[in-house]
């Protein structure tokens, strides 16, 4: 049976064997900067942190789609990005603060019903 956690990253959920059971999919670039960029996962919230001053004149791009279907793919992308996946979280609710250097974006989780099965 699989199982119903959601990952933060969409690799561990492809090597539990649920693909689309992930918060983000960052690209391979933005992987590969690692030390610079973190996720958290809270709560009711995503936290992303990046240190600009590491990135400096790099866009770091924050991508969603419609149907996450399209997005449930390889990050093939050859830019520094990440993308949302809009089953769990509310990207029309995404907070950002930049203080000493650092920009934190908060994304808030989607409140999901959990159906109850009568016995």
């Amino acid at each position: 049976m699989a199982s119903s956690k959601i990952h933060l990253f969409r690799k561990s959920a492809m090597e539990a064997g649920t693909p689309g059971r992930y918060y983000i999919n960052p690209s391979e670039k933005l992987i590969s900067k690692a030390p610079h960029w973190s996720a958290v996962e809270h709560e009711d919230c995503i936290e992303v942190r990046s240190n600009r001053a590491a990135f400096k004149d790099i866009i770091i791009f924050v991508k969603t789609y419609n149907n996450q279907a399209i997005g449930d793919s390889d990050n093939k992308d050859d830019n520094y990005n990440f993308i949302l996946n809009t089953d769990f979280l509310d990207v029309k609710e995404v907070k950002d603060e930049f203080k000493d250097g650092i920009t934190k974006l908060y994304i808030p989780k989607k409140k999901l019903v959990v159906p109850v099965l009568a016995e």
